[in-house]
């Protein structure tokens, strides 16, 4: 079992800093970003993590009947095989998780939350949660004895099977929306899609299954509702790296097929297409215009800087723990959660 020096160690704190956030002291002052990274490191390495909740009068509350004020447990599963655990927990599924246990560990439960990582590709390593919170494109079977017999349940970032449990996603129709008013709004419709197909884990069967990717979808309707042909306008690839990026946009340069404005399925693949541009001397934000998705931190000191869409990661990992206390404080029908998205706006667009 981990130790709390096994947790100093990989956040680069102290082990009093690591207790200290552990027991959720309110005397204790640190940046939410070390929060954080302690909160989502300890559930990693299924640290037992027992938030005491600081109430008046010392810490100690009324009990006139004499009872004992020993709270119950709550095991959180979390299951994820996109998540990737490091030093600085930047990955994208590792903030989300991070915004999500530091809301349900500052949220007014009587519980004390342990957090368990789940590894293991079978139901039965889920035997005996409480609470389960999958992470990423996966999917499971939610009539399964285990599945069912855990009482509250939520995904993030992909939907819930049969709708039997809470879901949290981005709503990538309002993602692409979003993008094609802006391309208009600047006199521009000749529009293009460069985007990836997506990987679905299915749980217990050791497998990934090739899937179309929701952006993939949401443009595929656009163009069809405006007479757009899809297979003229979309390019996918097998990833969303910048590699990927490259790749295609140098092909559609190659072909003389390029639009006048692209939007790239994610931020990574947008970087890929600057180094090719640059190359055949196409300037961004003068001879073509160009979009990401996701605001990764980078963007905006890219020359000429990206204008993408924010998915507000952080708020989708509050949103993940809003779901899951109020399940906990009593909702029993399950919901469809879209979290706020944000159009940054910066040089990588012509402008009339």
């Amino acid at each position: 079992m981990a130790t709390l020096s096994d947790i100093a160690n990989v956040c680069g704190v102290s082990k009093a800093t690591v207790s200290r956030i552990l027991n959720n002291d309110p005397d204790f002052s640190v940046t939410v970003q070390t929060r954080e990274q302690v909160l989502s490191t300890a559930a990693a390495m299924n640290y037992d993590i027992k938030i005491k909740k600081r109430t008046p009068n010392n810490g100690k509350r009324n009990n006139p009947k004499g009872k004992s004020n020993v709270s119950s447990v709550l095991k959180v599963g979390v299951l994820s095989f996109s998540l990737n655990f490091s030093d600085k927990n930047d990955d994208y599924y590792s903030k989300i998780l991070n915004s999500c246990t530091a809301f349900l560990n500052e949220a007014p439960l009587s519980y004390k939350l342990e957090f368990h990582y789940i590894v293991e590709d079978s139901y039965e390593a889920l035997s005996g949660m409480d609470a389960l919170i999958i992470l990423g494109k996966l999917h499971l079977d939610p009539y399964h004895p285990i599945i069912a017999n855990i009482k509250y349940k939520l995904i993030i970032d992909y939907a819930a099977p049969d709708k039997q449990f809470d879901s949290v996603q981005v709503n990538f129709y309002e993602v692409i929306k979003m993008a094609a008013e802006y391309f208009h709004s600047l006199k521009i419709t000749d529009i293009g899609f460069i985007g990836s197909y997506d990987y679905i884990t299915q749980f217990n069967q050791q497998k990934r299954e090739k899937a179309l990717d929701s952006r993939h979808l949401a443009f595929r309707d656009y163009c069809l509702q405006n007479d757009i042909d899809p297979s003229k306008k979309m390019w996918i690839g097998d990833y969303f790296s910048s590699e990927e990026g490259y790749r295609i946009t140098t092909q559609l340069i190659q072909k003389n097929v390029l639009p006048s404005a692209i939007l790239f399925a994610s931020d990574e693949m947008a970087l890929g297409s600057y180094k090719s541009f640059q190359e055949h001397n196409i300037q961004i934000g003068k001879d073509i215009s160009i979009i990401g998705i996701d605001n990764i931190p980078y963007t905006s000191f890219l020359n000429p800087s990206l204008s993408t869409i924010s998915l507000n990661i952080p708020t989708i990992g509050e949103t993940a723990g809003f779901a899951l206390l109020s399940q906990i404080q009593g909702r029993k029908f399950p919901l469809v959660l879209h979290t706020p998205i944000q159009l940054i706006k910066r040089n990588s667009c012509k402008q009339q």
